[in-house]
């Protein structure tokens, strides 16, 4: 799966998660940008992503995500 179809199907769920209909992916959006990023919300993101894509995030891995850069990046790596 290309990074651009991984953005394509996460933006809606982003979206919904952050209640911002206008909300773009970018690699640097995090809770420095967004205001309504709170740590249960976020945990709300990568549930849903993880029910979505069908992969588990590992502990060590949570704890590296900080913007949406990195949860595309450990995405990609999920879903090569």
């Amino acid at each position: 799966m290309t990074r651009e179809e991984i953005i394509k199907q996460l933006t809606p769920i982003a979206q919904e998660v952050f209640q911002k209909s206008e909300l773009v992916l970018t690699d640097n959006l995090s809770a420095q940008n967004v205001d309504t990023w709170t740590s249960l919300a976020f945990m709300q993101f990568l549930t849903a992503i993880e029910e979505q894509f069908g992969f588990k995030f590992k502990m060590m891995e949570l704890l590296k995500l900080k913007t949406m850069g990195d949860i595309l990046a450990s995405m990609e790596q999920h879903l090569a």
